[in-house]
This record gives structure tokens, C-alpha cells and sequence, in this order.
């Protein structure tokens, strides 16, 4: 399986994870252990793909047969009349586990980026140091599909990337969050400049020694108009300003001592300056219960934050930013996955904003997911104007129905 406990940052095993639940669920009756096919499901995206107005998704995927891996990305575009179109699948070269969506060569067609944590079987009580990135760009002459994949070695294990401009010369770059505590950084790709589409090699920025990191997003945060660093870290989050100069600001850490698995950024109370929410599973990650939490970062003054936690079903994984109700308010919502068993669902909490008390989040409700989800995206899936819960498991999709309220977990198609 792919990853080792204790030397990553996320502090989970999703492909071992998996396999034990199911070898668990297999052996109640002695003899021979079968272990049907399954699938483990990555970082899922929602965006625009083909250009024609409507939401598509992305998904990376891997089948484990026995011994065989077979990973691809699945691409669902919406059809005009409603519904996907059944998936094209892009296969892969190495089990992938983040996705982030971008324009890479500004030709204005979003491309894909899957985060590769390993491309080589992890050894035991040794970092890991085979991690890449694989790089999708569109076919020019067919919106919504894909070249082949190209793969692009950074070392580390990249658990999670984002597409901007992170050295001032108008040219998309890519950052990844390096899992590998003993690295405790993150790793820049430059884009080439006389390649579009084509990155250089991977160059190594200091965050935090012994800080391993599983998720990041690209803000601007200080409002200069360039691009900054949020990091998810297994001991806070970190921010990094990029500085007019060119390179990155020393790290500013919020929540230190937390474990953080997912961030995200978003201007939610009005103000004009971005702020921040993430995500803490808890005392799950040691074995324990409670603790999980959703923080709010908002930024009061330039460069200063007041935290609010908010308190989440165990296991908090990822947070994603959108209006949820309809009342043109950001909210958030967030995913909770603990392994239990193969039939305990994953949870959805949904955090809706005050309209009176800009940037005050109450719980608006807690749905039950899929089993096994532990990503989730938003956007408007089914073409009503409102904005629905899209998961990484299947994909499925929780329709909102009326401003507020979400529908059961269905295929997507």
C-alpha cells in the first residue's frame, strides 16, 4: 500500500486504510481471505471544463484488484440537458491522491494537476522521497479533454497542489504540500518561460521543521495583488506572503500545535481582506475521540486574525467556501471521516453565516455522506442556481434542495 503512518503528514492511510476495513469484513468466517475489488478515491474538483457554462467534475480513482493498481482521472462533463455524460478516464501511472484545477499555459482552458504521493513502494521507517505531479493540459482542438499525462518528479511526497503565479512573472507555477515531516516544507515549480505548459525543477521552500503538510491554497491574503500560501500542517497552519522582490516572507502560524488537514480562503465577512478556515480531525489521528474542529480566520486588521472554533463531528478533514442557503452569504462546509467500518458514512457539517453578524457561523446541519468520502467540493451540479455538495467517493453528489437543505448522497451518474 502506499504510505506509512507517522512519516506523512495527514496521519491517515487511505489505500492501507481501506484494505484493512475490508480485510476486517472478510475474515469473520476463517479460511481463505477474498478481498473484492474496490476503489479508492482522491481529491475531487468542481469547474467549468469545456467552457460552456456548466459544472463539470474530476476526480482521481484508483481500482485495487489483489496486487493490481490501475488509477486513472475520471472527467464527468455536465450535458446540456441535464445530467453527465458517462466519464472519460485518463489512466495514471502511480496512485494518485490530490487534484487541483488550472490554467497552466493561458490558452484559457482550466488543466489538471494530480498530487502523487509516492511513485515508488514506501520502505519501511524511511521518508519518503518518490512524490510528483502529474499534469493533464487540455487538447486545444476538443474543450474538455485531455493529453496525455506528463509526469513531473518534486521529491517528498506531494499530497496537495495549487495553480498561481508565485514568482511575479504573469506565468502560472505550481506549489506542493510536502507530506514528509522530517522535510518540513513545501516545493515550488516555476513555470518555464519559453515552454508553456512546462515547469522547471522542483525547488524546496522551509516552512517548519518537523511539520509534515497535507493541503494547500494559493490568496491573496494581504492584498497586494500576489498571490500568497496557505499550508495545512500537522502542527498549525502556515501562511506565507510572497514579497514583491520575488520568494516568499518568513512563515506566519496560526493555530500552532493544532493538526490541520484542510484550508481554504475566501473574503467571508465582507471586509475586503481574505480569510481563513481550517480544519482539525481531532484526537481521531491518535486513536482517541472528540477534539475535531472547524477554525475561522478573519482578518481584522491587515495581517491579523481572530479565531473561532467551531466544533465538528470527529475526523474533520477538508473545508470548502460557498453560499449554502442562498442568502448571497459565504458559508462552509466540511467533511468528518473516522474508520470504523465499511458501513459507518462519513459526515457533512454544514456552517451557515450569520446575516446579521457578519463572519459568526452556526451549525445549519449534519448529513450523513458517503462511507468512504473524505474530500468534497461545491458547486451548482444540476443547473438550479444553488450551490450542491459534490464528493470524492463515486463521485456523489448532495443535491441542495430547498436554500439550506441537501438531499442523500447520490452517483453522480
Amino acid at each position: 500500500m502506499r504510505r506509512l503512518a507517522g512519516d506523512l503528514g495527514k496521519g491517515t492511510i487511505p489505500l492501507a486504510g481501506a484494505a484493512v476495513l475490508l480485510l476486517g469484513a472478510a475474515c469473520g468466517g476463517g479460511g481463505e481471505v477474498v478481498i473484492p475489488p474496490f476503489r479508492v478515491w482522491g481529491q475531487v474538483a468542481v469547474a467549468d471544463l469545456n467552457g460552456d457554462g456548466l459544472a463539470d467534475v474530476a476526480v482521481p480513482a484508483t481500482l485495487i484488484d489483489g496486487g493490481t493498481h490501475r488509477s486513472s482521472v475520471q472527467v464527468f462533463l455536465r450535458e446540456a440537458a441535464g445530467g453527465f455524460a458517462a466519464p472519460t478516464a485518463y489512466p495514471l501511472a502511480f496512485d494518485p491522491w490530490g487534484l487541483s484545477a488550472g490554467d497552466l499555459d493561458g490558452d484559457g482552458r482550466p488543466d489538471l494537476v494530480v498530487a502523487i504521493p509516492a511513485s515508488t513502494p514506501p520502505q519501511l521507517n524511511t521518508p519518503g522521497d518518490s512524490g510528483g505531479l502529474i499534469v493533464l493540459r487540455q487538447d486545444p482542438a476538443a474543450p474538455g479533454r485531455f493529453r496525455s499525462p506528463v509526469w513531473v518528479w518534486t521529491g517528498g511526497a506531494a499530497e496537495s497542489s495549487a495553480v498561481a503565479d508565485l514568482t511575479g512573472d504573469g506565468l502560472a507555477d505550481l506549489a506542493v504540500a510536502d507530506g514528509v515531516r522530517v522535510n518540513g516544507r513545501l516545493l515550488l515549480l516555476a513555470q518555464a518561460s519559453d515552454a508553456p505548459g512546462a515547469f522547471l525543477p522542483a525547488v524546496p521552500v522551509p516552512v517548519a521543521a518537523g511539520q509534515g503538510f497535507s493541503d494547500l491554497t494559493a490568496a491573496d491574503v494581504d492584498g497586494d495583488g500576489r498571490s500568497d500560501l496557505v499550508l495545512a500542517g500537522s502542527g498549525g497552519v502556515a501562511l506565507l506572503l510572497q514579497q514583491a522582490g520575488g520568494g516568499f516572507a518568513p512563515p506566519v502560524f496560526l493555530a500552532p500545535g493544532q493538526r490541520i488537514d484542510g484550508v481554504a480562503a475566501a473574503d467571508l465577512d465582507g471586509d475586503g481582506r481574505m480569510d481563513l478556515v481550517a480544519a482539525n480531525p481531532g484526537n481521531v489521528t491518535d486513536g482517541g475521540r472528540g477534539g475535531a474542529s472547524v477554525t475561522v480566520f478573519l482578518q481584522t486588521h491587515p495581517g491579523t486574525f481572530a479565531a473561532t472554533a467551531l466544533p465538528v463531528v470527529d475526523g474533520a478533514r477538508q473545508v470548502a467556501i460557498g453560499d449554502l442557503n442562498g442568502d448571497g452569504l459565504p458559508d462552509i462546509a466540511a467533511i468528518s471521516l473516522v474508520y470504523q467500518s465499511l458501513s459507518t458514512p462519513s459526515k457533512v457539517t454544514v456552517l451557515l453565516q450569520s446575516a446579521t453578524h457578519r463572519g459568526a457561523f452556526a451549525v445549519g446541519g449534519v448529513m450523513d455522506g458517503t462511507p468512504s468520502s473524505n474530500f468534497l467540493a461545491l458547486g451548482d451540479v444540476d443547473g438550479d442556481g444553488r450551490a450542491d455538495v459534490v464528493l470524492n467517493e463515486g463521485p456523489s453528489v448532495m443535491v441542495q434542495t430547498a436554500p439550506g437543505i441537501f438531499s442523500p448522497p447520490r452517483a453522480l451518474r
